[in-house]
């Protein structure tokens, strides 16, 4: 949860990279700036943090997590939605969605948002998170707090619908977590069928991270 930190800067147009990033050439999320619009803007309110194991309250080994959850597929916003995503993670992350890499945070404290345009809505949705935990001191093993949390919108400008969902408990759909990085762990052909369930910590404003306000909101196109 503290202690050292890389520096760097996130861009905007979603081309940082806070952890290190993977390559990435599946599914395409969606070209073209028809709709050049921002979906309602989502915020952490009925939100979770969760973890791969109830530790991440409490203090785990520095060290990295890979998380993804699938959306089925759903025409009912029309062939193609806006999503937004708003996302803290403790302590840094890179967001993809269909394999492609969203956007990239430092600080738990200072909440991304992103937003993607013109994503069709014909293929699931497979969103993948690589969190890492940074050590308290450079090669200090001390075990620390570690969490995610996330929002999410879907919106349509032809149906004038939206979804919402979260990190969270039932109804909230279920992410997956694990304690390593598979090879591919952010595309849309990986199995993880036999990941376990993520764990949920403590609703928002719970646990040891306050409650951090969300930023602006940064385009990804």
């Amino acid at each position: 949860m503290f202690g050292f930190r890389a520096v760097s800067s996130i861009v905007a147009l979603c081309f940082a990279v806070a952890v290190k990033a993977m390559p990435s050439s599946d599914a395409t999320i969606g070209s073209g700036l028809a709709a050049k619009v921002f979906p309602p803007i989502p915020d952490f309110s009925g939100a979770s943090w969760i973890w791969t194991t109830t530790q991440g309250l409490t203090g785990v080994p520095p060290g990295t997590s890979t998380f993804r959850l699938t959306i089925p597929s759903d025409t009912t916003l029309g062939p193609s939605a806006n999503i937004s995503v708003a996302i803290s993670v403790d302590n840094a992350y890179n967001l993809y969605l269909n394999g492609k890499l969203i956007g990239s945070g430092l600080d738990f404290s200072q909440p991304n948002i992103w937003t993607i345009n013109n994503v069709p809505t014909t293929q699931p949705w497979v969103f993948a998170i690589l969190a890492t935990n940074y050590a308290v001191a450079l090669n200090d093993p001390t075990v620390n707090p570690a969490g995610i949390i996330a929002s999410f919108v879907a919106s349509s400008m032809s149906t004038q619908q939206a979804k919402f969902w979260s990190t969270g408990p039932a109804p909230n759909p279920q992410w997956k977590g694990t304690d390593f990085a598979p090879v591919d762990f952010w595309g849309t052909t990986l199995d993880d069928s036999a990941w376990p369930a993520a764990v949920v910590l403590a609703p928002f404003g719970g646990g040891p991270w306050g409650t951090p306000v969300p930023g602006p909101a940064s385009l990804c196109v």
